[in-house]
């Protein structure tokens, strides 16, 4: 029962085999082993050509898109500085108004009319930083704030709550959530 069972043959004996086999052949199988021979390398010289050609095809994707991401940083960065030269100039346009107007208070003669004149160009020239999105920070009697507030001195005082603003030496200002200069002021102990 052992010899029945299935044995596999070690590779020595498989070459073995097929040398005697081949031997063994007639001559006249030889032409037809060589034309099977020629079939499979022209099969493998097929299969190379076509993963040649469609190493070149992804070789051109590649080069393309390569050009295409370089064309997309360079139109990115002019979009950038063509929105950049928009916002200033519509920046500018904004306070020539106020610049015009201020001109004309320094040109005039100081009468009582003067005082009027430049509290108006001021409050012009503030509602057009407002419109950009500016927000002046830093009023009296505000709790303090170390984000929005710089603390120049502290006082005693009286009657307020610590940690206040009990006056304001320079407004500070914001645009949305970004401080652009703190408000500088003294805050009670």
């Amino acid at each position: 029962m052992e010899n029945e069972k299935n044995t596999t043959p070690a590779p020595e004996e498989t070459a073995a085999q097929d040398v005697a086999q081949e031997t063994a052949e007639s001559p006249a199988a030889e032409p037809d082993k060589k034309a099977k021979k020629q079939a499979k390398v022209a099969d493998l010289e097929a299969k190379l050509e076509a993963a040649e050609t469609e190493l070149a095809a992804v070789k051109d994707q590649y080069q393309r898109m390569l050009a295409e991401y370089a064309n997309y940083k360079r139109r990115t960065e002019q979009e950038k500085e063509q929105i950049g030269a928009f916002t200033k100039a519509e920046l500018l346009t904004g306070l020539l108004t106020s610049v015009d107007n201020m001109e004309k208070a320094i040109a005039a003669p100081a009468t009582g009319d003067y005082k009027t004149g430049v509290d108006l160009v001021l409050r012009q020239f503030l509602e057009a930083l407002q419109k950009l999105g500016l927000e002046a920070v830093g009023v009296e009697g505000e709790p303090f704030d170390p984000n929005v507030h710089n603390a120049v001195m502290r006082e005693d005082a009286d009657g307020v709550e610590p940690d206040t603003v009990t006056a304001v030496f320079q407004k500070g200002y914001k645009l949305g959530d970004r401080v652009l200069r703190p408000a500088m002021v003294k805050v009670a102990n």
